[in-house]
């Protein structure tokens, strides 16, 4: 056991980027893993940020025993929904698995390693959130002892339930499309985002109300995801007896399908055609937009980890939009978001929530990178890259060209005031996704990464992915600030800023080539 865990440690280390870190001399290889490490570092410091918050919410308005439940529940779905976006092939098998097989440790251990790795990894998670909520409400708390006891209990359930839960869906959805014939990373992505979600979901439609507290308390796994009521307030040791045992069934249920059926599990994750559909075509100066766009799609559903990382905030538009076309709640036009200095109105909200579906993800982030070693193909052909460019940026909006559609037809309908306004939020919102999709190319170009191992280093920590996300997150931010703030001219000014910044990428595309890394 001590050769596992000092494996884990290393390889852990080296996920983390601190061994690139300490042993690189590389400056670039420097720079990315002081940039991956910051970002951790920024979403472990605004995640304590918000439990501080939850904290305080909840102590004023004197419901703090609802915190414990709360804070189990949005654990439960952030660190599920991060297992599912990061793949559970991953869990499975993952580039340095012949090498694991290879060492002197037991075979289950083999088997079971990138299942450890991750347990390891949202126990400490799960800890600090949980301590940290504690240490909130040493002095406010009843029964502070079997808080204490039930929060040790529930460190270590808590990701147990979430891997194993995430895993037997993936699975499930998995072996009913095979059954089904139905070969499609899209819709694997989706079908798993939906089950998974399916309870959270549910919970949030029958709700009286929008509000954090009732959705996140109900959805509980503490109250077994709605099945037990929440209206005490608290939960016992019965409550926590019922979750133990969930967990253990599936615990059990997990550990025999990877100790007794590991060779199904790789043959049902396993798929050649990625590199096929990266290979099967060549590329060629008379090569028309319509074939580079075809390769670029069929390049972009070969991967089931693409796909989940970006296909979400399509669906969420699309979804969303449809929900508020056909009026499936009251409180989507009727909510209001009370803020101390301002208060959002629906039509407000409803511009922050499409903006946010818009920028917060790209394809383009890596798509370049994601050519890997065949990028030599494009290399050697006298191919502009700007007929490259439009194939890969077609690709990014296709996908919220349904959802984009929906939002404007809602906006124009519920929401616009004039001809005007409805032009100009068409406006806005599509330079915004065009705008997106080139800073990620361009990003992406600048930054290439062709000799990876996993696609995850690219996907969610290459170095072109992680500034496209900063730059995002601050359009994203200055849209808010100026739609809250409410200016006149609010959309002129975003527009004409959209536009500017696109003209002046297309100029530096026009002057650049493809670059080795």
């Amino acid at each position: 056991m001590s050769k596992l865990i000092q494996l884990q440690k290393y390889i852990l280390a080296n996920d983390f980027q601190f061994s690139r870190l300490e042993s690189s001399n590389n400056q670039d290889d420097r720079k990315h893993a002081v940039l991956t490490l910051a970002g951790y570092c920024a979403a472990v410091v605004m995640a304590i940020g918000y439990i501080v918050y939850i904290a305080f919410d909840l102590y004023i308005n004197e419901e703090s025993m609802l915190f414990f439940p709360i804070l189990s529940s949005i654990l439960f779905w952030a660190l599920g929904f991060w297992t599912i976006l990061s793949s559970i092939k991953k869990i499975i098998f993952s580039s340095d698995t012949e090498l694991i097989f290879s060492l002197p440790i037991p075979l289950w251990q083999a088997k079971l390693f990138n299942v450890i790795k991750l347990m390891i990894l949202y126990l400490l998670i799960t800890a600090i959130a949980v301590f940290a909520g504690i240490l909130l409400h040493m002095f406010i708390l009843p029964d502070f002892w079997f808080v204490l006891l039930s929060s040790l209990i529930l460190v270590v359930i808590l990701p147990l339930l979430v891997i194993t839960t995430t895993f037997i869906i993936s699975l499930a959805v998995k072996i009913l499309l095979n059954f089904l014939r139905i070969h499609s990373n899209v819709i694997e992505a989706l079908l798993t985002f939906f089950l998974f979600l399916s309870p959270l979901l549910y919970i949030t439609y029958n709700s009286a109300s929008l509000n954090y507290k009732d959705i996140f308390s109900t959805s509980s796994p503490l109250y077994l995801f709605g099945i037990i009521s929440n209206s005490t307030s608290e939960f016992g040791f019965f409550y926590l007896l019922s979750l133990l045992a969930i967990t253990l069934v599936l615990v059990l249920i997990t550990g025999y399908v990877f100790t007794k059926r590991y060779a199904f599990l790789v043959a049902s994750y396993s798929t050649s055609s990625k590199r096929r559909a990266r290979d099967s075509s060549t590329v060629s100066s008379n090569s028309s937009f319509k074939s580079l766009f075809s390769k670029e799609l069929k390049l972009y559903l070969s991967s089931i980890t693409y796909v989940s990382n970006t296909v979400l905030t399509p669906a969420l538009l699309l979804i969303g939009s449809l929900a508020y076309l056909f009026n499936s709640s009251p409180l989507l036009y009727d909510t209001t978001l009370e803020l101390s200095f301002i208060t959002l109105s629906s039509k407000y909200i409803f511009i922050l929530f499409t903006t946010v579906c818009i920028l917060l993800t790209t394809t383009t982030s890596s798509s370049l990178s994601f050519e890997g070693q065949s990028i030599w193909i494009l290399l050697t052909s006298p191919l502009p890259l700007m007929d490259l460019a439009k194939a890969k940026i077609a690709l990014n909006m296709m996908l919220f060209v349904p959802g984009l559609a929906c939002a404007i037809l809602v906006y124009t309908q519920n929401f616009s005031s004039s001809l005007l306004d409805s032009l100009l939020f068409i406006s806005f919102t599509i330079t915004s996704l065009l705008l997106i999709s080139i800073t990620g190319f361009f990003v992406n170009l600048k930054f290439p990464n062709y000799n990876w191992s996993s696609e995850m280093e690219i996907i969610k920590q290459g170095k072109s992915t992680i500034i496209t996300a900063i730059i995002s997150t601050g359009l994203i931010s200055i849209t808010a600030i100026l739609i809250t703030l409410d200016f006149n001219f609010t959309f002129h000014l975003l527009l004409l800023v959209n536009v500017c910044i696109i003209l002046f990428l297309i100029y530096k595309l026009r002057g650049s080539s493809l670059l080795m890394e």
